[in-house]
Formats: structure tokens, sequence, C-alpha cells
């Protein structure tokens, strides 16, 4: 019997199988996917990510794929200018297409030792006396293992074969993604611009090109499912981008926020998109799929090591991954209040603009470089009022 088997092969999954194979764990990545693929994302990783890539092992691999560097956002309503915000000094994030990283990610982990199999697509789970001892394959195939890892995304199988899911999405949003040549947009810099309720992010992924990632909220939504690639087009003109070049297909993605009421079972744990998804800001994504893949690595070799894998003795990583991610979940919540309301987000962006210590202060929050309780620092809240 397999030690743990991990569905999905992103940034969550590649990491927690690369580190729990590096442990001597025996283990096997599944994805539904053959790689090299795109995925529909922002492609960007926090400076907190970067950080995470060099813990795992990869920074080096990474960097060698020749990413775009990004050193702040800028966030502006409509047509107006808004304001920035920038990483302090020696910190940056990057930008990388996610065909690119998610084959370092998934090399990196074969090359620690964990077995890799793609273009299986998993059905269910199995389960023996209330416990998850396995999963299911497409065509009947059951692969027993002692520990099995959600790391299968938004839309996670394993989350609702193991009744985790707490309840629907309420977050009506729809994303469409490409990439552009053309951008008028600074290099080493991300940006966010806002019309209505919808929102546009651009950043460089390499090489000149940029990643567009157009936000599509409320009844506008179903506009989409027609011509996806009719609205994007479109979208790029009215968000300013008149130049610019699609160069692939439209990917699309939603809706989002998909709560969980825990990331453990008898059996099983839950990484990445999979454990809780809301809207990520500026990178937070694959930085959270990498911490949290470190987090329920280390409870789950001592489980493993132990000889229990029971709900209980996987409680510490629920118990840190809580700890480590619940601020800035609230925080993401404060941000696409603001990003979705024009009239709030006009406000802030004047305040923000006029004194940069607050637009510095909010990006290294949503960075991962500074702690949410760094916000509550009287000067900035005497700023923010004045």
């Amino acid at each position: 019997m397999l030690d743990a088997v991990i569905v999905g092969g992103g940034p969550a999954g590649s990491a927690m199988g690369a580190r729990l194979a590096a442990a001597g764990h025996e283990v096997l990545v599944l994805d539904r996917a053959e790689f090299p693929r795109r995925k529909p994302c922002g492609e960007c990783v926090n400076p907190a990510g970067v950080d995470a890539l060099r813990a795992l092992g990869v920074l080096d691999a990474v960097e060698a794929a020749h990413p775009a560097r990004l050193d702040g956002w800028r966030i502006r309503p409509g047509a107006g200018e808004g304001f920035r915000g920038r990483f302090p000094r020696g910190v940056h994030g990057l930008g990388i297409a996610r065909d690119v990283l998610d084959m370092i990610l998934l090399d990196h982990a074969r090359g620690r030792g964990a077995e890799v199999r793609t273009g299986v697509r998993v059905t269910g789970v199995l389960r023996e006396g209330g416990r998850v001892v396995g999963v299911e394959a497409e065509g009947g195939e059951e692969i027993r293992a002692r520990l099995v890892v959600g790391a299968d995304g938004l839309r996670s199988v394993v989350v609702r074969r193991v009744g985790l899911l707490r309840r629907a999405p309420r977050l009506r949003k729809v994303a469409l993604t490409g990439h552009v040549d053309g951008v008028d947009a600074g290099r080493g810099w991300g940006e966010l611009r806002a019309i209505g309720r919808g929102c546009v992010g651009i950043a460089e992924v390499g090489g000149g090109r940029f990643n567009v990632t157009v936000v599509v909220a409320g009844g506008e939504a179903r506009q989409v499912a027609g011509d996806p690639e009719g609205y994007f087009d479109d979208a790029l003109r009215r968000f300013g981008f008149a130049d610019a070049r699609r160069v692939d297909e439209v990917l699309t993605s939603g809706p989002f926020d998909f709560p969980v009421r825990r990331a453990i079972v008898d059996g099983a744990l839950l990484v990445g998109d999979a454990a809780g998804y809301y809207d990520p800001f500026t990178g937070q994504g694959i930085f959270r799929a990498l911490r949290g893949a470190e987090l329920a690595a280390r409870t789950a070799g001592a489980a493993l090591r132990a000889g229990d894998l029971s709900a209980a003795a996987l409680a510490p990583y629920e118990r840190d991954r809580r700890r480590a991610f619940g601020p800035g979940e609230r925080v993401q919540h404060l941000v696409e209040a603001f990003v979705s309301r024009p009239v709030l987000l006009r406000l802030v962006s004047r305040r923000f603009s006029r004194r940069p210590a607050l637009g510095d202060a909010i990006i290294r929050v949503t960075g991962d470089v500074r702690p949410v309780r760094s916000l509550l620092r009287p000067s900035l809240l005497l700023g923010l009022v004045r």
C-alpha cells in the first residue's frame, strides 16, 4: 500500500509530493491533465511565494525560466490614476506562466522520488469503516493509500466525496484569462483596473508577454458563456488596452468562493485551493498552495511515521493552516468589497495616492510580506482617517 496518494499535480500537490517523497515515503501524484498544460490563473507569485519556492529548493529552476520581476502593484479605479504599493527594498514577486511553473514543480516532485501519473481522472474515494483508504480512478481502478491528499483545486472531487464542502459559492464571478502582446503597462509592476463591478489584472510573465485576467461579476457573467473570447477581446478595449494582441485561447474559471468546513478527515487532508478558495489577490493563491503543502507535509509525515492517520492525528495541520491563512483571508474579503464597489475604491484610491505609505502597507500585506496586524499601526490608521 502507498503511503500517500495525492490528487492534483499543481503547485500544492507537487510540493506536497516532493516533501513527503524526500522524507522517504512512497508517494503517487495523480492529475487528470497531461503536462505541460495551461491553467486559468493570474500567474503571479507574491514575495512570500518566492520564499516558499526557495524553501522547496526550486527557485533556481524557476529563475532559469526567465520569469518577470514584480516590484509592486498599481490599483486604478476606472480611468483614474489610482495608487500603487511597492514591496520592501530587496523583495519582489514573480510573473510566470503556469504551464512553465507547474512543469518545474512536477519534475521536482519526480526528482525527489514521487511517482507521477498524468491523464488519470479520479472519480471518488475509497472508504473502510468510515475512514478514507484510497481513491477510485476512471475505469474502476482502485488505488489504496494510508493517506489521501486532495490537491485538485477549485472544484475538488476529493472535497465533495469526503463531504467537506461547507456551502455553494456566493461570490458569483467568472474569470477569463489569456496572454497578450502589446500591452501598455509598466515593466516590474502588476496592475489592477476596476470598472463597475468588474476588473482586469495585468502582469508580465516573461519575454514581454502579459497575463490578462478579466473578472466579470453579477448578471454580466452570463454574457461570457456564449463567446468568452469575444467578451475578453472587447474587455481589453473597454479597460484601455486597444492595441493589445491576444496570442492564445481564453481560459475560463469560476464561480469562486468554495469554503470547506475543515481540511481534514480520517485518512485524508486538503491543500491548496481544495482547502478553501476566495478570490486571491496579487499572487496569494500560489503562495498558499506552497505554504499549505509545507504545513500539511509536516503533519502528514509525523502521522505516517506514527502509524496514525486519524483526523485527531492530522489536527495540527488544521490549526497551523487556520493560523497561517485566516487573517489574510479576512483581508481578501475586505479587498474584494472595495474592488467591486467603484465609489469606495475611488474614495480609497484618492486617499492612498496622497499617502504612499498606505498603498505600500496594503500591498505588502496582500503580498504576505507583512502580517495583517501591521495595518493597525497608529500612524497608518491616522493617515487613513485624516
